[in-house]
């Protein structure tokens, strides 16, 4: 039901893709796109494999990435975010994502599942050492990569805010429409998949440890401030520069400032993590303290 789902979405987006190629107005979020539609078919197929194989972690990502499928698919659905769905069939294509979706969450949590589970998860709850250390190196450059581009975000944010030079406005809100495009979403969303990854195939587990947990819904808080908000403000404001708005004084002004407030939290609560992945603190979850091998685990 998962990979039914996940092949309807992937549908959706192949002929949005392909809407923008014929009509001429493809550019450089098409091969974004693109890169993500590749990169989902082959994560996913992999998460099933590992589900059928008993890996515990294995449904977790498959678990996370639905609910964030369905979540994004409803805000299209509305026309709210950075992606609404526009025609008949990419619409079609949403709503039969819905149910398989749906019904996959429900049947990875059926007695049956569990039992399966149970039985292998001491065995190969893990993830080998040798892949520990490659996701882990890759979370750890993507998250870096993800904090300078934000860094750099609001740089251009409040020189777009501040300066009385409608070229250097203009200039900034296009550079940031670039980066938006091409890198953040796809960073943001590969930062989430290694540090679920890392923290659901480790000793630390996803929801065992306070620190982790804390990382795991701060990064998805992040992502939905750039989906929903972020992206939305950067539009606005080149639909206004376009439209030769006035620089200071006007609606521009208003969106220039709200952009340069929320790329500053998004900022604030990147550093957040970076600080928390650091000195881990606070102790296990009250899940984590149902686990004698977590509640063993201690922080180094």
């Amino acid at each position: 039901m998962v990979i039914a789902a996940t092949l309807a979405a992937i549908a959706s987006n192949v002929f949005e893709i392909a809407h923008q190629v014929e009509t001429g107005v493809a550019g450089a979020s098409t091969t974004g796109d693109l890169v993500l539609t590749i990169a989902f078919c082959a994560l996913f197929g992999f998460f099933a494999e590992m589900l059928r194989a008993g890996r515990q972690w294995g449904r977790v990502m498959l678990t996370v990435f639905t609910a964030l499928g369905l979540l994004f698919t409803g805000l299209g659905l509305a026309g709210l975010g950075g992606r609404p769905l526009v025609g008949p069939l990419q619409a079609s294509l949403a709503v039969a994502s819905l149910v398989p979706s749906v019904a996959g969450l429900v049947l990875l949590y059926v007695p049956s599942v569990n039992r399966w589970m149970a039985e292998g998860r001491d065995r190969d709850r893990m993830i080998s050492q040798r892949l520990r250390k490659a996701v882990l190196t890759a979370h750890v450059a993507i998250s870096v990569g993800w904090l300078g581009l934000v860094t750099g975000m609001f740089a251009m944010s409040v020189a777009g805010a501040t300066t009385s030079s409608a070229e250097q406005q203009a200039a900034m809100y296009r550079t940031m429409s670039m980066l938006d495009e091409i890198f953040l979403g796809m960073t943001s969303m590969f930062a989430l998949i290694t540090g679920i990854v890392v923290g659901a195939g480790t000793k630390w587990g996803l929801l065992q440890r306070k620190w982790v947990a804390v990382k795991f819904f701060t990064t998805m808080g992040v992502m939905l401030l750039g989906f929903a908000v972020i992206h939305q403000l950067i539009l606005r404001a080149n639909e206004l520069v376009d439209e030769q708005a006035p620089v200071r004084g006007g609606e521009l002004d208003t969106v220039g400032w709200s952009m340069s407030g929320a790329s500053a939290l998004a900022l604030l609560s990147l550093v957040f993590m970076t600080a928390v992945s650091t000195y881990k603190p606070w102790g296990p979850t009250r899940r984590g303290r149902r686990n004698p091998a977590a509640a063993r685990t201690t922080a180094r």
